[in-house]
């Protein structure tokens, strides 16, 4: 079993490596109308980037209706599609249509499936709609703050949710220590 976590971590470490396409400013969060929510680590400053995925009739797609990429702005700020083991292991999801619900996905992170997220259109755009801190909200932003530790795997110490109360139109913030 530690010889397949070991040749897991290598692959995901290649994979984290290759080449790809210049894109936006470092720094920035992407601009799109299609942004859902983003996470960032304290490792560094890239970020994964989760967008709604549209069919040409502007219905989210039932295959995939989250697009997911990261944003590697600790190089030089570009665009890259994750590898097949950080989709498995980390910031991939799970989905399914909401019942009853016309053109809604609920999503679970692979990494911390315990939380849903509700995939909608709210006023023509999309949201990723999620209880935050007890309250009904529209999810911005995930950050997570990696553990000091000495092992290969890095470790979670915390996960922070940022998001808009829909009723109130307020922040919301929660954090959940793992």
């Amino acid at each position: 079993m530690n010889r397949v976590v070991f040749w897991l971590l290598i692959a995901w470490l290649a994979f984290d490596t290759l080449p790809t396409q210049a894109c936006e400013t470092p720094g920035s969060v992407p601009a799109s109308p299609n942004r859902l929510f983003y996470l960032q680590r304290s490792k560094d400053a890239n970020m994964v980037v989760y967008q709604a995925n549209f069919t040409a009739d502007q219905k989210f797609s039932p295959q995939k209706p989250v697009e997911v990429f990261w944003m590697r702005y600790a190089e030089h700020g570009q665009r890259q599609e994750l590898s097949s083991i950080q989709w498995q292991l980390a910031y991939g999801y799970q989905h399914r249509p909401t019942a009853n619900q016309i053109d809604t996905y609920e999503l679970r992170l692979n990494a911390y499936p315990k939380r849903p997220i509700q995939i909608v259109q709210r006023q023509g755009k999309p949201a990723a709609m999620m209880l935050i801190n007890g309250q009904n909200a529209s999810l911005q932003k995930i950050f997570v703050q990696l553990a000091n530790s000495f092992h290969l795997v890095p470790k979670v110490a915390y996960i922070e949710l940022y998001g808009i109360d829909v009723e109130r139109g307020q922040p919301v913030y929660e954090r959940i220590t793992i």
